[in-house]
């Protein structure tokens, strides 16, 4: 007989509100995380809670109020709804835990509290320590005594991958000339980092196309694998780009701001983007994106960015999630 299971629906988090105070917290926490900025801790912290956080908190705190639609914000708002959606299809008491911020992922344990088995689905298609590993190395530390089962990675999953094409086919309005896939950066350290062989990961320009058992952590090689399907999916013009970059150090490019510059200087007027790193719309894709880089594009004389939604609350994708997780527990 399955023992009791509970399901854990993690995101990276957001600010309790756009204030400013809250703003800080969040940021701090955030660039606290060692899996987040890999440096030695005092500096980290010294950066993370003074130097980085503080500055950036009123422009942070005005994107963030710029997109507030509702008492949570809409990444909370969306990532409850998948959770309750996950909840209807297995019939598992399913929560939302987040890394950063509320409902926490304390909280989460201590709602399945009944619960023998944690199952850890997270809202995160690629790989990458900044977002999988820290987490599920959290609910390690704070879940001692239960069984946790991991959710796999599914870029490359073909009911996901079908789900965003068809998703991302049905938003694309008709008179688009250009497509951007834009997927959150990483700094290069990081790639480097989670490669097991240290001699294969940005070695050559073909290294996500040689088979590697560094695929398996190579958060570039699977948003390139990602990204392809999409694109040739799409059959329209489509370019790849990386957004969200913080500080000096190299990150993976070109930038998706560069991308669209250089698309609006070839006359090209009518772009989408869509954002396939992340699962619900958020700050970055609903203010980077949505906001920001259309005011760029239509500076540049463009006529028109259509921001593509995630998948959010999909059928077909929240279909696929549920059953990839119920596969997680086949051999208990």
């Amino acid at each position: 007989m399955m023992q009791s299971v509970g399901i854990i629906v993690a995101n990276l988090g957001s600010p309790a509100s756009p204030a400013r105070k809250d703003v800080v917290k969040f940021l701090g926490d955030f660039l606290s995380d060692p899996y987040v900025v890999d440096l030695p801790t005092p500096l980290r912290q010294f950066l993370a809670r003074g130097i980085i956080a503080i500055p950036r908190s009123k422009p942070s705190s005005e994107a963030y109020a710029s997109i507030w639609d509702s008492p949570d914000g809409p990444l909370r708002r969306i990532t409850s709804e998948v959770a309750e959606k996950i909840q209807e299809n297995t019939g598992m008491q399913t929560v939302v835990g987040m890394r950063y911020g509320q409902p926490s992922i304390d909280h989460a344990v201590d709602e399945l509290s009944d619960c023998q088995t944690i199952v850890l689905a997270m809202l995160y298609p690629q790989h990458a320590d900044s977002t999988r590993t820290t987490t599920f190395r959290y609910l390690q530390r704070v879940c001692r005594g239960k069984t946790i089962r991991i959710v796999p990675v599914y870029y490359q999953e073909n009911e996901y991958l079908n789900a965003l094409v068809r998703c991302t086919k049905e938003s694309l309005d008709d008179d688009i000339e250009h497509v951007v896939i834009s997927f959150h950066s990483l700094p290069i350290r990081h790639i480097l980092k989670a490669d097991p062989t240290k001699s294969h990961c940005l070695k050559s320009a073909e290294c996500c196309d040689v088979e590697s058992i560094a695929h398996e952590t190579c958060y570039k090689h699977q948003c390139q694998m990602t990204a392809t399907h999409l694109g040739n999916a799409l059959e329209l013009p489509y370019s790849i780009g990386y957004q969200s970059r913080l500080g000096r150090l190299p990150w993976l490019d070109p930038s998706t701001i560069d991308v669209i510059k250089d698309i609006a200087k070839t006359g090209v007027k009518r772009i989408a983007v869509t954002c396939p790193s992340f699962v619900v719309d958020n700050l970055e894709t609903l203010e980077e994106i949505g906001i920001q880089a259309r005011a760029i594009f239509l500076s540049l004389g463009g006529e028109k960015l259509q921001l593509l939604p995630c998948l959010n609350t999909d059928t077909q994708w929240i279909e696929f999630f549920s059953k990839f997780i119920q596969q997680q527990l086949d051999s208990l």
